[in-house]
């Protein structure tokens, strides 16, 4: 019993000590935290829930984790389509919340099925931060929840998201002017996370290799993905860390071809208030260089 007391007295002066320093905005992956840093500009505490280097879409949360979500004042997460895990967590926690996929503005793609490019009804592509247009939507959503929390700082926050926004369509601008001599040559993705930047990029969609993150490829769709890489003359797999090299040469089989590992989460930009732009810019020179560039 006295253990036990013990323990009861350890873990109250935990949760005490952490609620006194609770975190202002708790970010799930790093280019909102990169996004709340653009809003925020040091005017706070933000912290991420998902280490770099790990995979959100089935990251099992710690116990440290579960306190950090419980103290945290606003959750900014991208939504279901992406961060499963924390739906139940989070009806039931006492934080606001900034819903990245439920906000005003936000473009939501449909998924593709992998063998027809064809859109899955019902369905949520959940790379939205992938979009300029969506991590300005995504900054303005924040500034008017952080507004509403402390307005005296309302001025500030909202003035930050437009400078944001202004600074994401220049972006959208360079970045497409600087992948125009090779955004017409096709490109075929590890896995189908790429298509939020088609469209503003101007990229040409070439299939892609794995199913999903659960399911690697049959038979079937590696041999008709291969038939499509010859026809269509791709030479550039867009990669990720860790990716099977020797599955990945199976499916171009022998063709001449660039792996280019890209870095969808922004791993590397650095955390400032200038860091989603440098994520953004550090990807596209990755997909450049794998078109050819």
């Amino acid at each position: 019993m006295r253990a036990l007391f013990t323990l009861t007295l350890l873990l109250t002066a935990l949760l005490g000590s952490l609620s006194a320093q609770a975190t202002e905005v708790l970010a799930s992956i790093r280019p909102l935290a990169l996004i709340a840093e653009a809003v925020m500009r040091g005017s706070g505490q933000i912290d991420q829930l998902v280490p770099d280097g790990i995979s959100s879409h089935d990251y099992s949360l710690r116990p440290s984790d579960r306190i950090h979500l419980a103290t945290a004042g606003l959750v900014f997460w991208v939504g279901p389509a992406h961060e499963a895990f924390l739906v139940k967590l989070l009806q039931a926690s006492p934080a606001q919340q900034v819903v990245m996929q439920e906000l005003p503005g936000m473009t939501c793609l449909h998924q593709r099925d992998a063998d027809s490019d064809r859109p899955i009804p019902d369905s949520t592509d959940p790379h939205l931060w992938l979009s300029p247009d969506n991590a300005a939507a995504a900054a303005r959503g924040l500034a008017r929840a952080l507004a509403a929390r402390e307005p005296e700082k309302a001025t500030y926050y909202l003035h930050n998201a437009d400078n944001f926004a202004e600074e994401m369509q220049l972006a959208k601008d360079r970045l497409k002017a600087r992948l125009a001599p090779v955004a017409s040559h096709p490109y075929v993705a590890w896995h189908d996370a790429y298509q939020y930047l088609e469209k503003p990029l101007g990229l040409s969609y070439g299939g892609s290799l794995t199913i999903s993150h659960e399911q690697p490829p049959g038979a079937r769709h590696l041999a008709a993905l291969t038939d499509r890489i010859r026809s269509q003359h791709s030479a550039c797999l867009l990669a990720e860390p860790g990716f099977n090299q020797a599955l990945a040469q199976r499916a171009f089989d022998g063709q001449p071809a660039r792996f280019v590992p890209v870095d969808e989460l922004f791993t590397l930009a650095p955390r400032n208030a200038q860091g989603y732009e440098a994520g953004l810019t550090q990807m596209v020179d990755g997909i450049k260089n794998c078109l050819g560039g």
